[in-house]
Parts: C-alpha cells; sequence; structure tokens
C-alpha cells in the first residue's frame, strides 16, 4: 500500500507557489507577535506581569509599522505592484496603505488594555493575541487579489473580534453582545461565501485578476448567477461596515463591549470591510459598474440618513457614537460612488483620519467610565465633565467636533473631500443628502459636546486633574487615590498609556486638519483602480 501511495506522490508531484516572505511581512510579523505573547505567557506565567505583555505587542505593532512604511519606501521606489503567492496576494501601494492603518490601530488598542479594561493577568496577554491576531486578518482583507483568501481574512478577523466582545471580567453586557455578534457575523460569512461560490460558477475562478479579464471578454451583465453572487458578497462585506441595512448588530454591540476594543473594532473592522470593498469591486467586477454601483448609491443614502436620524433619539454615549459610525459608513460610500479617482482617495483618507479618531473617542469615553465609576454612561452623564477632568472633557469634545465635520479638524477636511466627489461625479441628488445627513448630526453631536461644560449637581466640588488616573480595580487603586478635603476633591494622576493614546488622537485630529496635504497625497497615491 505504501509503495502505492509513493507511486502516486511521484507521479502527481504537489508544487507549491513561491513565497516572497518580504511582501507579506507585516502579517507575519503579528502573526509570530501573538504567538510570542502566548508563548512568553504561558512558560513564564509567574514572572510575566500586565506590562511585559502589553510592552510585547506594542513592540510588534510598531515593527509592524515600520515595516510596513519600509515597504512604502521600496514601492514608491521602484513604482511597481506586485501580485505574490500565485496571484492571491497583493503588495501594492494600496495594501502597504492599510498595514500602515491597521498596524497605528494595533498599536492604539494594545495600549489602552492594561488601564481601561478590567483584565486579570492571565487574560492581559489573550487580549494582546487577539487584537494581533484580528489585525493580521485585516491586513490579509486588503491585500487579497482571491475571493477564498479574501474570506481567510474575514474570518481571522472576526473570530477574534467575537472573543475579544466577551474577554472583559464581569462584563456580561460583553458576553451578550458577543453571541449577537458571533450568530450574525457567522450568517454574513455564510452569505459572504455562498455568493464567491456563484461567483466561481459564473465566471469559472476566484481571483480577481482572472474574473475582470472574464468579464472584459464576456458580456454577462443579464447572467442571474454573476448579480447574485455580486449581491452577497456585497451583503457580506456590507455587515463588516455597518451599512444600511446591515448595520442593525452595531448599536448593542458596541454599548456592551468594552470600550478600547470597540474603538479597535469600530476602526478596524470598517477599514478591513472598505478595504475588501474597494479591492473587490473597483478591481474584479469594474466591468459591471452599471450593475452595482447604484445599489451602493442606494446603501450610501440609507446609511447617511438612518445613522444621523436614530443617533439624535439615543441617550446612551455607546450607542449614540454606534450610529454616528453607521453615519460615517455612508459618507465613505459616497466616495466609493462617486466612482473616481478623487472619490476613493477621499474615502481613504476619510478611514485614515477616522479609525485615529474613534479609537480615540472610545479610549476617553472608556476613561470617563472609569473616572465616575460606571460600566456605560449615557449622555447626561457628561454634564459637568469639565470640573471633574478638564483634559478628557476637552479631549472628548475635540474628538466629537471631529465626527461632527468641525472645521480645524480632520473630519472636516474628510466630509468635503468625498461631497466634493460626489459633485464632481454630477452626483447631485445624493451629495445634497449628506450634507442634510451632516446637519441632522450636528445637533447630536453639539449635545454631546456642551454638556461636559454644563453645570452638574456636582458642580460645587472641585476636580483638578492634569491627565487621568486609572488602574484595574484589583489594583487596590494605587494610582487613582482620592481625598476629600472640605468638599474639594483631588486626584492623584500620573501619565499613563490612556493619557498618551488620548492625546495623540486629539494631537493628530487637530494637526492634520490644518496640515492635511501630506496625508491626501498620501492616500491619492494609493488608489489603483483608475
Amino acid at each position: 500500500m505504501s509503495f502505492l501511495f509513493a507511486q502516486v506522490a511521484s507521479s502527481t508531484p504537489i508544487k507549491l507557489p513561491p513565497i516572497e516572505y518580504s511582501a507579506i511581512a507585516p502579517e507575519l510579523i503579528m502573526i509570530v507577535g501573538a504567538i510570542v505573547v502566548m508563548l512568553i505567557s504561558s512558560l513564564v506565567a509567574k514572572h510575566v506581569s500586565k506590562a511585559t505583555s502589553i510592552a510585547v505587542g506594542a513592540l510588534v505593532a510598531i515593527v509592524s509599522l515600520a515595516d510596513s512604511i519600509y515597504l512604502g519606501f521600496q514601492s514608491a521606489g521602484s513604482g511597481a505592484n506586485r501580485a505574490v503567492l500565485s496571484g492571491a496576494v497583493a503588495l501594492d501601494k494600496f495594501a502597504i496603505f492599510f498595514y500602515a492603518l491597521f498596524s497605528i490601530v494595533a498599536l492604539l488598542t494594545v495600549l489602552l488594555g492594561r488601564d481601561l479594561m478590567n483584565l486579570d493577568r492571565s487574560r492581559v496577554p489573550e487580549f494582546v493575541t487577539l487584537v494581533l491576531l484580528s489585525t493580521s486578518g485585516a491586513m490579509l482583507m486588503a491585500s487579497a487579489l482571491d475571493l477564498i483568501v479574501l474570506f481567510l481574512g474575514l474570518e481571522i478577523l472576526s473570530i477574534a473580534l467575537y472573543v475579544l466582545v466577551a474577554i472583559e471580567l464581569g462584563n456580561d453586557g460583553g458576553r451578550e453582545s458577543s453571541i449577537k455578534y458571533f450568530m450574525l457575523g457567522g450568517f454574513s460569512s455564510a452569505v459572504f461565501l455562498y455568493g464567491v461560490a456563484l461567483i466561481y460558477g459564473a465566471t469559472g475562478s476566484t481571483n480577481l485578476g482572472q474574473i475582470v479579464s472574464f468579464l472584459h471578454n464576456n458580456l454577462l451583465k443579464s447572467n442571474g448567477v454573476l448579480l447574485a453572487g455580486m449581491g452577497m458578497i456585497l451583503v457580506g462585506l456590507g455587515f463588516k461596515i455597518s451599512a444600511v441595512p446591515f448595520h442593525f448588530w452595531a448599536p448593542d454591540v458596541y454599548q456592551g463591549a468594552p470600550s478600547p476594543v470597540t474603538g479597535f473594532m469600530a476602526a478596524t473592522a470598517k477599514a478591513a470591510g472598505f478595504a475588501a470593498l474597494l479591492r473587490v469591486f473597483y478591481s474584479g467586477f469594474l466591468p459591471n459598474q452599471s450593475d452595482w454601483v447604484p445599489v451602493v448609491g442606494a446603501m450610501a443614502v440609507l446609511t447617511l440618513l438612518l445613522g444621523a436620524i436614530l443617533a439624535v433619539v439615543q441617550r446612551d454615549v455607546k450607542r449614540t457614537l454606534a450610529y454616528s459610525s453607521i453615519n460615517q459608513a455612508g459618507f465613505i460610500l459616497l466616495g466609493l460612488y462617486a466612482a473616481s479617482s478623487r472619490g476613493i482617495g477621499a474615502s481613504l483618507y476619510f478611514l485614515m483620519t477616522y479609525s485615529v479618531v474613534i479609537v480615540g473617542a472610545f479610549a476617553t469615553v472608556g476613561a470617563i467610565e472609569k473616572l465616575l465609576g460606571k460600566q456605560g454612561i449615557q449622555i447626561e452623564d457628561l454634564r459637568g465633565l469639565s470640573k471633574k477632568s478638564p483634559f478628557l472633557a476637552f479631549s472628548f469634545v475635540v474628538l466629537i467636533l471631529a465626527q461632527a465635520g468641525a472645521p480645524f479638524t480632520t473630519g472636516f477636511l474628510a466630509k468635503f473631500n468625498v461631497v466634493l466627489a460626489a459633485v464632481n461625479s454630477r452626483h447631485y441628488p445624493v451629495a445634497l443628502i449628506a450634507m442634510i445627513s451632516a446637519a441632522i448630526a450636528v445637533f447630536f453631536y453639539l449635545r454631546m459636546a456642551l454638556l461636559p461644560f454644563r453645570a452638574g449637581a456636582e458642580a460645587s466640588d472641585s476636580f483638578a486633574p492634569s491627565a487621568l488616573s486609572l488602574e484595574d480595580s484589583q489594583r487596590g487603586g494605587d494610582s487613582a487615590v482620592l481625598v476629600k478635603e472640605e468638599s474639594e476633591v483631588r486626584v492623584r494622576t500620573r501619565v499613563d498609556s490612556v493619557t498618551v493614546v488620548i492625546g495623540l488622537a486629539v494631537a493628530v485630529t487637530v494637526v492634520l486638519g490644518i496640515w492635511a496635504g501630506p496625508l491626501i497625497d498620501l492616500a491619492n497615491r494609493a488608489v489603483l483602480f483608475f
């Protein structure tokens, strides 16, 4: 029997594709880093502190970011875009742009894990590992040139996120949200995979290059199988970007998940979904543009209006930000609907700036929760925040106004550019709807931005932290000591990782809102499809 198998093996050798490890280095760095974190925590668990796990995870993200920058310079020098792993993965400016974005978000999220989440020492390495693995899946989605590889990246990203939502100790809401996210996410993945099968049936391939070549040479606009496949792929990716009508999971999951995880999910999952959407539809399905562009336009309109209107009636801060995130997805879809290089570049700039803003916003929300001693805060709880913590109040207001599109913030330029792209493409009604949506959204953004400076029930107390002080409750409150003396409350503070992350997010939001030229140019250079 063994002789027979040997004969078969010799007559049908398996040819493995050549692997250029340098081309997929950012993904490999994240995966190897995740394995290293778990090995360290398993082999020398007694000697590994929370800070050690966080430091290793941050170092991995920094190395990945550095390699992404190196690949960017290398790509700029050669000017060539390559396909590696037998055409399954791309190494191009588009992929490198998202490599850098995901590395930055992973770095910020890892730094927040120690002070903003209720994790014991054994769960911190798990948190770091899941963030790194999820990031590797997002990177694979952005670089995938094959629908099967894209599905693999989608599942790596999603499975890690399902666990992250429920990882915090004592957070029953997180467990409930995780189950909802898992059930709905599994359904959307199944729809996506069925769409891939239909595309294969219609074109004979799952490789985007071969699909676009087939569609160029064969007129299949009336092919129901092809249209159904494109529709199902749009549904699967629409779930990840929380576009209407596939948004219903977002408010509950955002509300129940720990704040750092919510920020990571809002940035990474959304950016990965849009990266895949851009790659698949503008690279693979471009010949059938007239079939799917109107659908994207309809999704953009619904997402813009529903996100803004439903956010107005919310009372919970996280739910409000969830509907705000849905509204922001509508603006990004508007850039896709413009179907031009300017529109795609505007969407990429929007994704880069929004990712930093939303991570900073949820970090600030998590810090406010710790300051108030609450798990979940209502909008009314923001009243008088400037008295309790001027730093948090100022940071929260800046990051909220950026999402509103206030001048001198990144949000203003991001929204202006996508609306301008729609106008240049003569989509005047949709551009008008986007501006109406922005006007509606100003109401709930200003409501949250003004409350911190209005007197609250504790207005007589004086709080004066220069930054913020946060630690897990089980640490005994070593870094946050409240000492009340004659109606005055003072908070002993230190500059920690949460302060650094929030400060960086605010600085980037303001600086790049004024000096945005280099980042806009970078986003425009990453556009491949026109």
